[in-house]
């Protein structure tokens, strides 16, 4: 096992995309940071709210994860490149040769993306705590690091975008052609996905809500911004959790029982 392990790190880590993608978590991450950042910036001072934007937790729950947004969808696009990739260049008939019990490749395959989606995460909530301190310095707030609720976020931050990118290696795994895999979850992240939760955002519809991936990870983080499309009644962190992992092992789960059983070309 730990000989395919290290091959498909080496997969990853041979390649320019993972540290394009991790570049572009970072900064693009920190720019999506600023979103709920401004937005509560600019509440306190147009609405004159007499509590301090940063000085309530969830806000700065929500832009520590502002970069959660796209970072998610950026992992979602390397598990799907990992996987895809196998059959496009025809690499992973050799693969399985090389260990002819599928299943500890796959199993491999997951550990390895999950390192690389664990260093996005942390990439993602690096910049979006880089964000945060102007704004907590200027608005005379609190980095609120001294609550446990914090550095849960933080870590279940890290923790949400390994999760994506499962679900992009179970698509990966279920649509052999990289392309139309590609479709299908950008489809589904940039699309189909927002558009169901800003319905259900707007229909104060928090069930719906909660059971779409945005929702069980915005619950899983307990971020509170409107622009985020937090639910007004969300799951707890753990609840939020295991709908997340719901969406990754349904499409795997499903890819599976069709790759150990099907001739690879």
């Amino acid at each position: 096992m730990n000989g395919v392990l290290v091959s498909e790190i080496r997969k990853i880590s041979t390649t320019r995309l993972w540290w394009i993608m991790l570049i572009c978590v970072f900064l693009l991450g920190g720019a999506y940071a600023l979103v709920p950042a401004f937005t509560a910036a600019l509440a306190q001072s147009t609405l004159g709210d007499p509590t301090p934007a940063f000085q309530v937790p969830g806000t700065l729950r929500s832009v520590y994860n502002g970069g959660n947004t796209l970072a998610r969808i950026l992992a979602l696009v390397v598990g799907i490149l990992a996987m895809g990739g196998e059959y496009r260049y025809k690499t992973m008939a050799t693969t399985y040769m090389a260990t002819p019990i599928r299943t500890r490749v796959l199993r491999a395959k997951a550990l390895s993306l999950m390192a690389f989606g664990l260093l996005y995460g942390l990439a993602s909530v690096v910049a979006g705590v880089l964000v945060a301190i102007p704004f907590v310095l200027i608005k005379d707030g609190s980095l609120f690091l001294n609550r446990g609720d914090t550095w849960r976020s933080l870590i279940l931050g890290v923790v949400s975008i390994a999760l994506w990118t499962m679900i992009g290696m179970g698509l990966g795994i279920l649509i052999r052609n990289m392309v139309l895999a590609m479709l299908v979850g950008i489809g589904f992240a940039y699309v189909l996905e927002p558009a169901l939760t800003a319905l259900f955002f707007v229909k104060q519809w928090d069930i719906g809500l909660n059971l779409m991936p945005t929702g069980a990870t915005n619950a899983m983080l307990g971020v509170t911004s409107p622009v985020l499309f937090a639910a007004q009644d969300p799951f707890s962190w753990w609840q939020g959790m295991l709908v997340l992992a719901v969406w990754c092992l349904l499409p795997a789960i499903a890819g599976v029982i069709f790759t150990v059983r099907r001739d690879v070309a």
